[in-house]
């Protein structure tokens, strides 16, 4: 088994998934880690290796791959870790701060060039 790569925070917040087809539903994220999280998925829209666009507590889109499935809970990685300050935000459910937050990281990314 792979030992994970950071820790992980129990959490309430909530956001929304959206797969590569548009199909879009709310979710509640159960635990989160600055590389992933994990969600409840009774509907089993979630593919395993698929790619999705994830909201957590109107921070995001955060690209992730669902990583694993065990019955209805899946795993997702996210494919550009959380920036920690977003992840420290979150993690203590501060959700206006880390949306702050990370909009203004996102100002603050290097650009190959405006279109």
């Amino acid at each position: 088994m792979q030992a994970r790569q950071s820790d992980r925070v129990r959490t309430r917040a909530t956001g929304s998934c959206k797969t590569a087809r548009g199909m879009q539903w709310e979710i509640q994220v159960d635990d989160l880690s600055q590389g992933g999280c994990r969600v409840d998925d009774p509907r089993h829209g979630l593919e395993l290796g698929s790619f999705v666009k994830v909201l957590i507590a109107e921070t995001g889109p955060h690209d992730a791959e669902v990583a694993w499935r065990q019955g209805d809970r899946v795993g997702m990685e996210f494919l550009k870790p959380l920036p920690q300050q977003v992840f420290k935000l979150l993690s203590t459910e501060q959700w206006s701060a880390a949306r702050d937050e990370f909009n203004r990281a996102g100002s603050t990314l290097p650009m190959r060039r405006v279109v």
